[in-house]
């Protein structure tokens, strides 16, 4: 083998020497500059270090706001900051303070959120003293610690009767004690008088030893939108209507009497609108059972104009266009038959109308253009399918007419689907020689006062108004293109909108959402400044749109500015006045990085009631999911169901609240027995539950402090009993079937899909009322599906058999016959559906 010279060698080893040699001091070329660089800004880092620090101290709460200002004030300095920097010759010291650095700006997310777990648990023990002395009892260590968190936003959810007008006022107390902000920089609002007089009083005895604390601000959204509106206007702003809605609704009136008279358009669009879309479209053929359409049905009056009850919406239309136009008519007439012509399994024939002036039967069939009827219909032996006996049936009519040469007319469903029912049925009409007599103005409006459907329509008028200026719109933003009845519906409220605002404009008056409105709109303008550091809100889930733009408006012109807001989204039942559940459910989509923390221990009532209420309110998944736990023991015995026996129930009115007013009084009596100077509410879905004779059983309990409340009246109240009465199915029990218009979902969130979502949190807020027990009074006949669903698990003096009815599948209960017990459909006397009591269930 060759040997290789060693001179060779030497030049390849000093080759290598001189390449190495010149590639450190290109890279200490290179390093230079960052160890200057890094030198240079030694003092930042410190500076850096030190503001972190000074950040998780203890001394006050790491908010996420001071996290972004931490990083937007160091990020060029971590720029700076390259790998490696531990490896060019920096002091030891300074290499440590860099560590130090990275750590605190690298992980400042996951370092807060530990400070500020650990910050809790010091600070509640470092003002343990300050927060026992607010009330006669200590506050609960969840009262505490939502007290304690202090980010920029933060959502105290507070269960029913876990003191939030306590926790809110600590709150204030808190943020006063440690300073962190001046009384005058706080502003605090609640939704009603009374709530924000107990609210001041509260926090004035919290902060009677802190100077000032009488500059606290506490108002309702409206007065503060009222302060606003008149310190940015150079004229005086009066309250419209003096705030009575009452008034507002009553001019409303006036001004729709005066259209109907003298504008004979206006005229037109509101008798089209009361007569024959009224009452919102539905499809029978939509219906899959007799139970579904019922149950629809019942949500809904089918009253003609003239007073007449039909039994359908499309027979209301047509009853309606035989008012309007003079046409005589009497509703299912009793038809004469001959004996061969009469069938014991039938009732008697009764046509749908008859015109007695023209001797005129008038029958309107339920079909659709191909003969199919809808899948509810029922057949009867010996027909197999409900088509073929509807069939049936309809051709047994005109044969009857034809033996009898009497006049028929027919009109169909399907018409009323395609939409032309009504002119379809005056062209036949004026083939038989009917003729119309066009009433006077005069006249129709009398027709239309009179009628049913005047009351609902100007109430829709005024909640029509009042949510969609809380909403900032004006009727132009509203599509109506593919809602044909909102089309209709706008013709009418166009102009009695433009005349409200017209008369407001004139008085120089606002009315409520006026005040909201314009408010956010002069913070949104710099009109009205003021450096609020704290903004704390009760009642949250109640907040509207107009609301919530108000808050958004404040906290623009107050980047630092804290929102507090403390409610219950179990508890949000005011949906028909605006509010949007929504934005305390997704609260930290709307705000911004949240702390939510839950009070749930409950001084109100006992563990069973506790139980019972929030088991039924969760099963709506929609619910923030919480665990209360009740501070008092748990008694036996915390709901009665008392039912008011037959035939109490089937007798006339009179009978009926006599028979009520006794069975609350037998109440009374045993409420005496046990506490005799308790405090009893009785609780009804509407003031007209309330017993007629109220006065009279005052007197009989002296002793009793006996007040009546509406479900929604009756929210934030606490009582030792409460009597919740019409716990029954039914346009007036609970849950309310009277819907919702329709029209309103133009204006209103969405809202969950659960079935009754809104009128189970109603409920929930009138069971949630007593301390000690509830008493559910129901009537046998027809008790309502929440009383149904709650007696599952409780011990009843009579079983309610949740059977279903074998024609309809609605809920069945047992009744008492002239011979025997059955089971009877709660849809009686629309559906007659009944099971002898020894049967067993007919369908799951």
């Amino acid at each position: 083998m060759r040997q290789v010279p060693v001179s060779i060698i030497s030049f390849c080893l000093l080759l290598l020497i001189i390449v190495g040699v010149f590639l450190l001091i290109q890279k200490w070329l290179r390093r230079k500059p960052l160890k200057l660089r890094l030198l240079a800004i030694r003092g930042q880092v410190q500076q850096a270090n030190f503001a972190f620090e000074q950040l998780t101290n203890f001394e006050n709460y790491f908010a996420n706001r001071d996290e972004k200002l931490f990083s937007n004030s160091y990020q060029e300095i971590r720029r700076l900051v390259k790998s490696g920097f531990d490896k060019i010759g920096l002091p030891p010291s300074y290499v440590e303070e860099l560590k130090l650095f990275l750590n605190n700006f690298d992980h400042s997310g996951m370092l807060r959120r530990q400070y500020n777990d650990e910050f809790v648990v010091k600070e509640s023990e470092k003002y343990a003293e300050f927060f026992n002395k607010l009330e006669s009892y200590p506050l609960s260590k969840d009262q505490v610690e939502a007290i304690v968190r202090d980010e920029d936003n933060n959502l105290v959810i507070a269960g029913a009767g876990t003191g939030k007008t306590t926790t809110i006022s600590g709150k204030v107390a808190y943020v006063l004690e440690k300073k962190l902000a001046l009384p005058e920089e706080l502003l605090v609002i609640s939704f009603t008088k009374n709530a924000v007089r107990e609210m001041y009083d509260r926090c004035m005895r919290f902060c009677e030893h802190i100077p000032a604390a009488q500059d606290l601000e506490v108002r309702t959204f409206n007065s503060y939108g009222f302060l606003v509106s008149r310190s940015c206007s150079s004229r005086e702003i009066l309250l419209a209507f003096d705030g009575d809605d009452a008034e507002a609704k009553a001019f409303l009136q006036k001004r729709f009497d005066e259209l109907f008279i003298h504008d004979l358009d206006f005229q037109r669009k509101a008798v089209n609108f009361l007569a024959f879309f009224n009452r919102p479209p539905r499809d029978e053929f939509s219906f899959e059972t007799n139970h579904d359409y019922l149950a629809h049905e019942q949500s809904f009056k089918n009253v003609t104009l003239d007073g007449i009850k039909v039994e359908s919406k499309e027979e209301m239309e047509i009853g309606n266009f035989f008012c309007l136009f003079g046409v005589k008519y009497e509703y299912q007439r009793h038809f004469p038959l001959d004996e061969e012509d009469r069938n014991a399994d039938y009732g008697a024939y009764r046509p749908d109308f008859y015109l007695p002036e023209y001797e005129i039967w008038h029958e309107h069939f339920g079909i659709a253009r191909n003969g199919d009827v809808p899948s509810w219909f029922h057949p009867r032996p010996p027909f197999k399918t409900a088509r073929e006996y509807y069939h049936a049936g309809i051709a047994w009519k005109e044969q009857i007419h034809t033996k009898y040469k009497t006049r028929l007319i027919k009109t169909y469903s399907f018409e009323n689907q395609e939409g032309n029912l009504i002119s379809n049925l005056k062209k036949r009409l004026i083939g038989e020689g009917v003729t119309f007599r066009q009433r006077s103005p005069e006249e129709l409006l009398e027709l239309v006062k009179k009628s049913d459907q005047y009351d609902d329509f100007m109430d829709l008028i005024h909640t029509f108004l009042g949510l969609m200026k809380s909403n900032g719109k004006i009727p132009d933003q509203l599509s109506s293109r593919d809602d044909k009845r909102l089309k209709v519906f706008l013709d009418v409220f166009k102009p009695l909108y433009t005349t409200y605002e017209m008369y407001l404009r004139q008085l120089s008056a606002v009315d409520y959402n006026d005040m909201i409105n314009h408010a956010a709109q002069h913070f949104r303008e710099g009109k009205y400044t003021k450096p609020y550091k704290y903004i704390l809100v009760d009642e949250f889930q109640d907040m509207s749109l107009g609301r919530y733009q108000l808050l958004q408006a404040i906290r623009h012109q107050n980047p630092g500015v804290k929102l507090y807001a403390v409610g219950d989204d179990w508890q949000s039942i005011f949906r028909f006045t605006g509010s949007d559940i929504s934005i305390i459910t997704e609260f930290e989509k709307q705000f911004g990085v949240t702390s939510q923390t839950a009070v749930l221990k409950t001084y109100r009532f006992n563990g069973q009631i506790l139980d019972t209420s929030s088991g039924f309110v969760q099963r709506n998944p929609s619910q923030i999911q919480k665990q209360l736990t009740a501070h008092h023991p748990t008694p036996e015995g915390h709901v009665s169901f008392v039912f008011l026996k037959m035939p109490a129930v089937t007798g006339g009115r009179e009978q009926y609240l006599m028979a009520k007013s006794h069975l609350v009084a037998d109440i009374l009596e045993e409420v005496l027995q046990i506490h005799a100077d308790a405090s009893v509410f009785l609780i009804g879905r509407y003031k007209f539950n309330a017993p007629t004779d109220l006065n009279a059983i005052r007197q009989l309990f002296p002793s009793l402090k006996l007040s009546y409340y509406t479900a929604h009246g009756v929210k934030g109240m606490t009582c030792d009993y409460a009597i919740i009465l019409n716990v029954d199915s039914g346009e007036l029990g609970f849950p309310s079937e009277i819907a919702d218009d329709p029209l309103l979902n133009h204006l209103l969130h969405e809202g969950d899909t659960f079935e009754n979502a809104e009128e189970r949190r109603v409920f929930y807020v009138a069971i949630t009322r007593a301390r000690y027990r509830n008493y559910l009074v129901y009537n046998e006949n027809k008790p309502s599906k929440f009383l149904l669903e709650l007696q599952n698990g409780a011990s009843l003096e009579t079983p309610i058999q949740p059977e279903k009815c074998p024609k309809c599948r609605g809920p069945m209960v047992l009744r008492k016959g002239p011979y025997s017990e059955f089971y009877g459909c709660t849809h009686y006397p629309h559906c007659d559906g009944k099971v002898p009591v020894t049967a067993k269930a007919i369908i799951a």
